[in-house]
This record gives C-alpha cells, sequence and structure tokens, in this order.
C-alpha cells in the first residue's frame, strides 16, 4: 500500500451531567456600573485578598464559568483568578461596547474589588480584548498581559480575499454577519445542555483530543464547557454575535503600539479554529520574540500541555 489511513474512534456519548450546570455562589457575582450596566463575573482559585490577581478573558462564544477548568491550577500557583461576561453574554447587561471600551470595564472591576495590581490572559478571541487592555491600561495597574491560541485581526490571516476586502470595512462587515459569524456561531445557538455537549464532543477530532475528553476529568471539563456555552447564549445571540463582529472589524488600535516587554504569546501548530499565522503575526507587530510554539497542540489541548505554566507565569511565580 502507498500509505495508511488512521481511524480514530469517537469517544461515547455520554449525556450532560444533570448537577453541572448549577451555579454556585462564587459564580454569580455582579457589579453595577456607574452607565447603569450590570457587570457579571465569578472567582476562582485563591481566597486571599493579597494572592496575585489574573483577570481571564473569555472566548466565543463564551462567559465566565470558562474559569472553572482552572480553579485547581490558580490553587496551585496561589493565584486569584477572576472571569468577566463580556456585554450580552452570561449576566452582562449587552451594550455595543468597542474593543477599546473595554479596558474601562476591567479596571472598574479591579476599582470595585480594590486590586492594585494584576495580568490578564485572553484566551482564543478574548486576545483581542486582552491586547487592547494591554494598549490601554496603565503598566502601573496591568503587570503582564499572555495570549493562549489568540484570534487576532482580519489582516493576520494573510489572504489575497482578506487582503483586498481591507480597502472595504463595510464589506468585511457584511461578510462576518451573514457568512463567517453565522457559521461560527450556529451550532451552538439554541441547543439544550445534552445537545451542546455532543456538538462539542463531534468537534473533538485527534486522538488525543478525543483521549483527552475519554477520562472522567475530561467528562467533567465538557460538562462546565456546556455551562459556559449556555450562560454565553441565556440572553439571546447578541453579545456573542456583537463580539465576533468586534473581531472583523477595525480594532481602534496598532498592536505595534503596546509595549512588548510584558506580553507573552503561546500558540499550538495544529490549531485550526485559531491559525499560527495569527500568533506569528502579533509576535512580529509586538517586536518579535514573545512567540512559543507548541509542537502537535491543537485549540483543544494547548491548555493541558501549558495551563499550570500560564497562570503560574502570570501570576509572577
Amino acid at each position: 500500500m502507498s500509505g495508511t489511513t488512521t481511524h480514530i474512534e469517537r469517544t461515547p456519548h455520554i449525556p450532560a451531567d444533570a448537577a453541572s450546570p448549577k451555579l454556585k455562589h462564587n459564580e454569580t457575582l455582579t457589579l453595577n456600573l456607574e452607565s447603569g450596566r450590570t457587570l457579571g463575573y465569578a472567582t476562582y482559585g485563591s481566597t486571599l485578598p493579597s494572592a496575585p490577581t489574573i483577570f481571564l478573558l473569555h472566548g466565543m462564544p463564551g462567559s465566565r464559568i470558562c474559569g472553572r477548568s482552572f480553579h485547581d491550577a490558580c490553587l496551585k500557583v496561589g493565584a486569584r483568578l477572576i472571569t468577566i461576561d463580556r456585554p450580552g453574554c452570561g449576566n452582562s447587561t449587552f451594550a455595543p461596547r468597542t474593543l477599546i471600551q473595554w479596558p474601562e470595564d476591567v479596571l472598574a472591576l479591579a476599582d470595585h474589588l480594590e486590586i492594585d495590581t494584576f495580568s490578564i490572559i485572553g484566551a482564543s478571541s478574548g486576545a483581542s480584548f486582552a491586547l487592547a487592555c494591554a494598549c490601554y491600561l496603565p503598566a502601573t495597574r496591568l503587570l503582564r498581559t499572555m495570549l493562549v491560541c489568540g484570534i487576532g485581526p482580519v489582516e493576520s490571516l494573510g489572504w489575497i480575499p482578506w487582503a483586498l476586502m481591507r480597502v472595504a470595512p463595510w464589506a468585511i462587515r457584511l461578510f462576518a454577519v451573514h457568512f463567517l459569524l453565522p457559521r461560527l456561531l450556529g451550532p451552538y445557538i439554541d441547543k439544550n445542555a445534552e445537545q451542546l455537549k455532543d456538538l462539542i464532543e463531534s468537534q473533538c477530532t485527534t486522538l488525543e483530543e478525543k483521549e483527552q475528553v475519554a477520562t472522567e476529568e475530561g467528562q467533567k471539563g465538557l460538562d462546565d464547557t456546556v455551562l459556559q456555552y449556555v450562560e454565553a447564549f441565556k440572553q439571546g445571540r447578541q453579545g456573542p454575535m456583537h463580539d465576533g463582529l468586534l473581531l472583523s472589524s477595525g480594532w481602534g488600535f496598532r498592536v505595534e503600539d503596546i509595549n512588548g516587554d510584558r506580553v507573552r504569546v503561546i500558540h499550538g501548530d495544529q490549531d485550526t479554529h485559531a491559525p499560527l499565522s495569527m500568533a506569528k503575526w502579533v509576535d512580529g507587530k509586538l517586536g518579535g520574540g514573545r512567540l512559543q510554539v507548541l509542537e502537535g497542540v491543537t485549540h483543544f489541548t494547548i491548555w493541558k500541555k501549558c495551563g499550570e505554566e500560564v497562570f503560574s507565569w502570570a501570576a509572577g511565580n
């Protein structure tokens, strides 16, 4: 034979755990902002006020419940983890906020919780919001910024069609509204917990991804991810859709204007959701030398590979 094909059996579907969707007190916290909006957030890891604080910015679709997966890792490194719902997701009031307005919400929550200094981790689409914080928040408050499997701006894709569309921002927006976002978010909309879990399992295509979700710990992680998505759409699709529009529009700031000395970028070379070219583009704009590429790692397996390292660095250890 000229070649062989490895057949990967799909992990048997286990219905979503009925107990998992129950929210804990630390996952139902809110802040009433001066504008009248509500900001939903959750806390994980250390409960010591003196512990180094990390804000984790969720992906798309996503919500504050993303922190569940990292509670133990943050306890281990002695860090306090805070996750925030973006407008229209979870418990945060929807408003057509821009990327460059997001740092105001982060700073408002930090002030409310009397947190003087902190670090930020941006996961997947949360990386763009993390970069906005790195651009606009003072270095006396934001100590470190980490981008994990981050999604970059449209121009970071490097595709000729996108390059041509840059001259017409309205065309990019139409493409996102009518094609890209429905394709990305459509499978998650109007799904119950069991349907969402089945969908997430079907997205695990590599052997390592399937092995990861086959364990008892992996199944618990899937249940937590299901709840994260349920919370993301609890107000409808407007919040996640707006997130996507922000990513596909002009960001309002230049990555090259960010001081890259306090920024790190970690990415898997097998990531098909956020191509490695995006991370390389961002690294180049930051001055180079900030990117760590993990071989054989996908969008789903990156946290298993380097999760503790990420939180340890963000905590200043």
